[in-house]
């Protein structure tokens, strides 16, 4: 099986780190992920048995990077903080596939601040994995959003935070 990737890997400034929330990095989950990242959403948002199972499969596809979503973890040394579950659908609107995320998870009891610094990391991250993999736009839920959107993000006309992306240059040889 193989370690989890480090890309993207998106450490937080110690300036953003506080004692109550300490320094994490965002990394693309994996597999191996699956049996931690289960047992810690159980225990900060517990489900009945069938909700907790459709949760677990629908993950599953994600941490699998089965080419219907991806899901990033934020992480302080092996304690998981923060979960940003990605759907990737086809728009006609937007002309491609468009990154989702409508769900976000976080540990309870951190501040407001450090929750939105941790979004915002995670936002970085998945634009760069969406750079790289040719996804032109990142959509947040209303509801993630609390005050003040990630860097770059504006409100769209379908109610829906928009991030619009570059694709990275490719390089070959």
């Amino acid at each position: 099986m193989p370690s989890a990737p480090h890309f993207p890997d998106h450490p937080v400034p110690p300036a953003e780190a506080t004692s109550s929330f300490p320094q994490y990095q965002v990394r693309l989950g994996v597999d191996s992920d699956g049996p931690q990242l289960e047992r810690w959403l159980q225990a900060i948002q517990p489900m009945s048995v069938p909700a907790a199972r459709a949760r677990r499969l629908m993950l599953g596809d994600f941490l699998a990077q089965s080419g219907r979503g991806l899901c990033l973890l934020a992480e302080s040394q092996s304690d998981l903080l923060a979960c940003l579950p990605v759907t990737l659908a086809p728009s006609l609107s937007f002309g491609g596939l468009v990154a989702h995320a409508s769900e976000w998870w976080m540990s309870a009891g951190q501040p407001a601040e450090a929750g939105r610094a941790c979004l915002a990391s995670c936002c970085d991250a998945l634009a760069d994995w969406g750079r790289a993999h040719g996804i032109r736009h990142v959509l947040l839920a209303p509801g993630l959003i609390a005050g003040t959107p990630p860097p770059g993000f504006v409100l769209h006309g379908n109610g829906m935070w928009q991030l619009n992306l570059s694709p990275a240059a490719k390089k070959l040889g």
